[in-house]
């Protein structure tokens, strides 16, 4: 088959509890690409899920327990592993990608649990199949990129369709009202990204100097990295969908569009 779609889709709780008008809107931009989405599979890469220094961890249980509690709702649902796809993954890059299981290999006991960062975006899309990984915050740049590049000829070859969420919010120090403080490398990370991407060129985001990822504290920057690997090898490039900043950090909806 192929890659079908590919999207950078935020987490933060307001999507769910839509506190304010840009929350709604944001709401509304990722239900709509999630509607026309008619992958198979998803294959979720998450900031806040599983995270083992220097290795990408890809969660091989034989199913997934969503139990988020928000401010109005609580999500709970129940999702399967699509294992060939999660093997294959595994298999393929094994030096950097871990095997990670969790009680049992099967059966009703083999249940991993969804973090808020692949929950929420999954929120929005009908019951399949996913895949799921820990994002993981090394500082091997280029290993990532390669990670994205090999991520997509896996997929390129499945046989089923496939779609990849990148989980990612992006920098964290927009505000002296939010936990981590005011610095204006905030802005200037999300710019940096944001031309990246209008630009159809990563490059700028590799390339990054790492004070204003350290001082700015996006949770996108590493699967960025991996997002221009995918991009590099599969030819796609990107359109935003949607850019706000929720008080302190911002949130950044993005859809892959082909090349003609």
């Amino acid at each position: 088959m192929s890659l079908e779609n590919l999207y950078i889709i935020p987490h933060g709780d307001e999507l769910i509890d839509l506190p304010d008008k840009e929350s709604v809107t944001m709401r509304n931009h990722i239900a709509e690409i999630a509607e026309k989405d008619d992958s198979e599979v998803i294959v979720i890469i998450s900031p806040h899920g599983m995270t083992i220094k220097d290795h990408m961890a890809v969660i091989n249980t034989e199913h997934f327990r969503a139990e988020t509690k928000l401010v109005n709702k609580k999500l709970d649902f129940l999702c399967n592993n699509e294992r060939k796809l999660t093997e294959e993954i595994i298999g393929k890059f094994p030096e950097f990608c871990l095997d990670v299981r969790f009680s049992t290999y099967s059966g009703e006991l083999s249940e991993f649990p969804l973090d808020f960062g692949s929950s929420i975006p999954l929120y929005f899309f009908r019951q399949r199949e996913i895949v799921m990984i820990g994002q993981p915050r090394i500082s091997d740049r280029k290993k990532l990129v390669d990670f994205g590049k090999i991520l997509f000829q896996i997929v390129r070859k499945y046989p089923k369709k496939v779609s990849i969420i990148l989980s990612a919010d992006q920098a964290h120090t927009h505000s002296e009202r939010g936990p981590y403080g005011y610095s204006e490398e905030a802005a200037k990370y999300e710019q940096i990204l944001i031309n990246a991407i209008m630009n159809n060129s990563m490059d700028p985001v590799l390339s990054i100097d790492q004070e204003i990822v350290n001082r700015g504290k996006p949770d996108s920057f590493w699967n960025m990295l991996i997002l221009k690997g995918i991009l590099e090898e599969s030819g796609m490039r990107m359109k935003i969908d949607y850019h706000y900043v929720a008080v302190y950090f911002g949130m950044m909806l993005a859809h892959s569009v082909r090349e003609k």
